[in-house]
């Protein structure tokens, strides 16, 4: 019976925080206000950088009421859009995944049984943060997440990531890394994540 009371009051929680989504973003939206597997009020952690590379369509289309983010239905997806993308002067190929990419799914393996929710503090996504006109500068979004699900620990990556964080009251452990773009091996990026775990248990 506790277990079926838990359930339910997560699923209340969980329409509440989509109706409160959908009133920050709007639906449909081409913003990228997050990357999770299920309920975002679920994570526990919080993997910022300064905004997503890559754009895609309706953030609404991987999205399950009463369950959450479909993470594997986004990876596809995403790997399908980045694959159409025109390859940068120079370049004659393109990895499936970027760097980045790469190296937050080794945080959040090293992480587990812990959750990340991965975010960014603008939600507009484009190839360099320097293409985003002022107006897409805003964290409204991101400071509705902080706000809404109470993160623990915030792991910011990155230059603008870490300035952001640094500005805003988060009642929550920070740390603050190089960007996850270069210089991580996979194994340190997984090492990354299990400090992320070893902060999560420390803070629980």
């Amino acid at each position: 019976m506790k277990n079926a009371r838990e359930r339910e009051s997560r699923a209340i929680e969980l329409t509440q925080f989509e109706a409160a989504l959908a009133r920050v973003v709007s639906a449909p939206t081409t913003l990228r206000p997050f990357v999770c597997d299920g309920s975002p009020p679920d994570c526990e952690s919080f993997i910022v950088g300064a905004n997503a590379a890559t754009a895609m369509g309706d953030f609404w289309d991987f999205w399950h009421s009463g369950i959450g983010m479909d993470k594997a239905t986004w990876f596809e997806a995403y790997k399908a859009d980045r694959a159409q993308q025109p390859l940068r002067a120079g370049k004659t190929r393109r990895l499936a995944l970027s760097p980045t990419r790469r190296n937050i799914d080794l945080v959040v393996e090293g992480a587990s049984p812990f959750r990340c929710l991965e975010t960014n503090v603008f939600s507009v996504a484009s190839s360099t943060t320097a293409l985003l006109k002022p107006a897409d500068r805003t964290t409204a979004v991101f400071e509705f997440l902080l706000q809404t699900i109470k993160p623990r620990v915030v792991l910011a990556h990155g230059a603008e990531g870490p300035d952001a964080v640094r500005g805003l009251d988060i009642p929550a452990s920070v740390e603050l890394v190089p960007h996850l773009s270069r210089g991580w091996s996979g194994e340190r990026a997984r090492q990354l994540g299990e400090r992320l775990r070893m902060q999560l248990c420390t803070a629980a």
